[in-house]
């Protein structure tokens, strides 16, 4: 397996090529390119496959690794909840997005019993959020996943090639 220095290296490197070819290759705008570069790079240093482990992305949580240890307990490492191709990834935004929503909630809730602050319907002030900025979080989401591609091929990759020579010399 790739050490995590080198999935890092390998998501700083492929960054530019990202934008490069939503730029020129697909034609996208810049916000559009921004976004998806962005993501790839939040789902390659954040939002990792390796997050079932205690891994470079998870401890680039520091203390708010805490969110992730439900995940860390619930997925076995590398089957398809974690390194899957289609859907890991989503899963891994759709469990931050409600962790983060059930945050934002109790937070004004409790903020609301204080006195403090007055957020009286934080569930519309999401919804709200979600609707005006959807084709947004997509393209992020997009990123996201591209970043996660990139970790999950080149584990494959170098799994086939450590397999590669092994296989070869049992032939013999």
């Amino acid at each position: 397996m790739p050490s995590g220095k080198t999935h890092d290296w390998t998501t700083l490197a492929f960054l530019p090529f990202v934008w490069l070819i939503g730029q020129w290759g697909l034609h996208w705008g810049f916000w559009v390119c921004a976004l998806v570069t962005l993501g790839t790079f939040i789902g390659g240093f954040w939002l990792s496959p390796d997050l079932d482990t205690r891994s470079r992305p998870f401890y680039r949580w520091g203390g708010l690794r805490f969110i992730w240890w439900p995940y860390h307990w619930a997925v076995r490492h590398r089957s398809v909840l974690s390194h899957g191709i289609w859907f890991a990834s989503w899963l891994r935004l759709l469990y931050l997005s409600a962790v983060l929503a059930l945050l934002y909630i109790a937070s004004s809730h409790t903020l609301s019993r204080l006195g403090n602050i007055s957020i009286h319907q934080p569930r519309q002030d999401i919804l709200r959020f979600v609707h005006a900025h959807t084709h947004d979080i997509l393209w992020l989401g997009l990123g996201i996943w591209t970043g996660s591609l990139l970790h999950i091929l080149l584990d494959k990759l170098c799994s086939s090639l450590g397999r590669w020579p092994h296989s070869r010399q049992k032939r013999r």
